[in-house]
């Protein structure tokens, strides 16, 4: 029998999946990961730890499947987009193997250097986006004006696929797919090539970047090295992948208009398929590169720097309660939170959760934006709280998918993935705040599986995408929206977004943020 490995290496953990050609799955294995924050506003990730990670869960899942190796026809890699890092002329990691998150905030600076002289509209226009501490871009400028030394013996700046590849035995070059080139913010997403012109532009000399090529791509097989690692079988075929977010699209059969799906991980992405890109008029919703396997097609996409991220911190530092019942009882902390939240009325008493823990990104692009509680009163306890976290996200969420609908994208169906999804109740909340029937998939990690799918089809497995997306992606439950809690969460979103404003306006965040940032030593301390 075939199979295929799917490894979805994310900011908080790496998830690796064996699966049929049914989409079953055979085995699995997770470790979970950290990242650095070594001021407000900075996050760095050890890049050998996530090496060592991938091998580890590699070797797990390949042990406990008892499969023969030589049954495991592709694998291929999900990874998180803009975590970036940089190496030298023999391909070594530089900054103590340090790379800079996607998360990171700290290259402000060089995004408003950005809006001034290459323009917002502009800037969208070539790539798709506007210009966002999220991208590599501003960080590769930040690097050039504050770690010079590190540019000198830099000869390319990378995201993990690559790096990953080349680890596992792809030594024939530096291999990015569109969907991931395309959020460096220098790829022109109309000829889905890097952008002289920009390039130009900006001071980024073209050679520090990887080559581009469609997902599905072979670019080598598993070495010898590889192989004693991991178990895999020596001349597996490595698979070139794409973006967790289109990943997670392909994973969710997004593959054609009409389309979209909502992942609510680490990160929150709302994804609408497009057969041709499409702009939005306010430059607010990123049009960027879909990783249908050997295709050039598109994806109208809103980023949320924290949404179930949200829900874990509420976990760990106010929620602990679910932890301790976990400690004495060993049912699960995120369930007794659930359990808690569920007792709450939709709405939360009036409690308002601004979900901005690593800044906004879509529809705002403010990297100033902070979260918040607002409206807390005596009546407030940890189930309101961890309710108001929920809709809080899923709320931002529909801010998101309210700009789609006016650039005209239709949204005959909603499908969700993420961690989230494991809630019953947060699904029934998306479901219920989004106002349309929404659809749960059995494999809720859509990442994992859309790189599998993505791996199968590179590896000639199946002929085509459609027929591996009907053959492993399978639909398990649709939820209806409550009309009560619908008109309740309408005016509640007015709130949401007129809370932002607020805030944004009255430069409550903005005073915040320098704070934070005068007195990070404090702080840190």
């Amino acid at each position: 029998m075939n199979y295929v490995i799917g490894l979805d290496t994310g900011t908080t953990g790496v998830k690796a999946k064996i699966y049929n050609l049914q989409g079953g799955i055979v085995a699995e294995a997770y470790r979970e990961y950290g990242c650095v924050y070594p001021r407000p506003g900075w996050v760095d990730q050890d890049i050998n730890m996530l090496s060592r990670s991938n091998d580890e869960v590699l070797s797990e899942v390949i042990g406990t499947s008892g499969l023969d190796p030589r049954e495991i026809k592709a694998v291929s890699f999900s990874t998180q987009r803009c975590l970036h890092l940089f190496v030298d002329e023999s391909g070594r990691l530089l900054r103590d193997g340090m790379g800079i998150s996607w998360q990171d905030t700290r290259c402000g600076a060089e995004v408003a250097w950005m809006n001034e002289h290459i323009g917002v509209e502009r800037y969208y226009d070539i790539v798709g986006m506007p210009p966002s501490v999220v991208w590599t871009a501003p960080h590769i400028l930040w690097a050039q004006r504050n770690e010079p030394e590190t540019m000198a013996r830099t000869a390319k700046v990378l995201t993990t696929q690559e790096w990953f590849l080349r680890q596992m035995g792809a030594t024939d070059g530096w291999y990015q797919d569109y969907s991931n080139g395309s959020l460096y913010g220098l790829m022109n997403i109309r000829t889905f090539d890097w952008d002289d012109g920009l390039l130009a532009e900006m001071g980024i000399d073209r050679s520090l970047l990887p080559e581009l090529v469609p997902s599905g791509t072979q670019v080598g097989t598993v070495d010898a090295a590889a192989a004693a690692r991991t178990g895999l079988a020596e001349g597996t075929p490595l698979i070139v992948g794409g973006g967790d977010q289109q990943c997670a699209a392909v994973g969710a059969g997004v593959i054609s208009a009409g389309l979209a799906e909502v992942t609510l991980g680490t990160a929150g992405v709302s994804i609408a398929h497009q057969d041709q890109p499409r702009f939005d008029p306010a430059c607010r919703i990123n049009c960027s590169a879909s990783a249908v396997p050997g295709e050039k097609l598109w994806i109208s996409e809103g980023l949320q720097a924290a949404a179930a991220s949200s829900y874990r911190w509420f976990r760990d530092s106010i929620g602990y309660l679910g932890k301790f019942v976990e400690s004495q009882t060993g049912q699960n902390a995120f369930d007794v939170l659930n359990g808690m939240a569920a007792k709450v009325p939709a709405g939360s008493q009036g409690l308002l959760y601004l979900p901005y823990l690593a800044g906004s990104v879509a529809p705002h692009f403010d990297s100033d934006a902070r979260g918040c509680f607002l409206g807390l009163t005596f009546a407030h306890g940890t189930g309101a709280m961890a309710r108001a976290v929920m809709e809080g996200v899923s709320l931002e969420t529909r801010d998101i998918l309210e700009f789609f609908t006016r650039m005209g994208t239709p949204l005959d169906e909603i499908r969700l993935s993420g961690g989230a999804t494991r809630s019953r109740l947060w699904c029934q909340i998306q479901t219920d705040i989004y106002g349309r029937p929404t659809v749960a998939l059995e494999e809720s990690e859509c990442a994992v599986l859309g790189a599998a799918v993505i791996g199968a089809v590179g590896a000639g497995v199946f002929s085509s995408t459609r027929e591996a997306v009907d053959a492993m992606v399978r639909v398990t439950a649709t939820y209806e929206p409550d009309a009560a809690a619908h008109a309740r969460y309408d005016e509640l979103f007015a709130v949401f977004t007129k809370a932002y404003r607020s805030l944004a306006d009255g430069e409550v965040f903005r005073g915040i943020s320098q704070f934070q940032t005068e007195h990070s030593g404090e702080l840190a301390g």
